[in-house]
């Protein structure tokens, strides 16, 4: 194979896992901790540094102002510190060599009832199945999201006009929600690298007792 070649399929093969992957939160038992994978939840996949990690450039913990300050990078993780309501955000992105940037936002817990990133899932109360999924402030309506949860299960909702669903937790244990949304005329810079189009990449991830 011609080295051209070789390096078109690897940076295939990275895109690729970059655009298939996201990024979700898991939180230490006493709440004040939590740790960032980038993978597939569903497959016990979490990338390391020494993978796919390292594409998530500049990751950043959200408090609960909505200030950014860096995350600690690990081996297999970011590290965030949850805030006094015991949600964590971290935002984190890539940018690919066309100018489109797959940005990462993930949140652990359900008790604030404000979004903090772009793209979010709010619930309507504190702990509630029922949440709005807001975009830049607004509801988005028409739109897809895969819940995971045990054991491994995944099943597919879709907000409403005003961007309002209702997940369903039959079991206990984590669930993690994902969802995305691509914005066509939404460019900005990451990290000093600018870019034309987002695509926003948004989970949640909480824990049914």
């Amino acid at each position: 194979m011609h080295l051209k070649r070789i390096w078109f399929t690897l940076a295939l093969a990275i895109s690729s896992a970059a655009h298939a992957h996201f990024v979700w939160l898991e939180q230490s038992p006493d709440g004040g901790e939590a740790k960032a994978y980038f993978g597939e939840w569903a497959e016990d996949l979490r990338e390391t540094e020494t993978g796919h990690l390292k594409l998530i450039a500049a990751p950043r913990a959200v408090d609960a102002q909505g200030k950014q300050a860096p995350a600690t990078r690990r081996a297999d993780h970011f590290e965030v510190k949850a805030g006094a309501s015991g949600d964590a955000r971290l935002i984190g992105a890539y940018v690919n060599d066309k100018g489109v940037a797959s940005l990462y936002q993930a949140r652990a817990g359900r008790n604030e009832t404000v979004a903090r990133n772009a793209l979010e899932l709010v619930p309507e109360a504190p702990g509630s199945n029922s949440f709005t999924l807001v975009l830049d402030g607004k509801p988005l309506p028409k739109t897809k999201v895969v819940l995971f949860g045990p054991p491994k299960w995944e099943k597919s909702f879709y907000s409403d006009d005003a961007g309002k669903l209702a997940l369903q937790t039959p079991w206990p244990g984590q669930y993690v929600a994902e969802v995305s949304h691509t914005d066509t005329n939404a460019g900005g810079t990451w990290d000093g690298k600018p870019y034309v189009q987002t695509r926003h990449v948004a989970t949640l991830s909480f824990i049914v007792k």
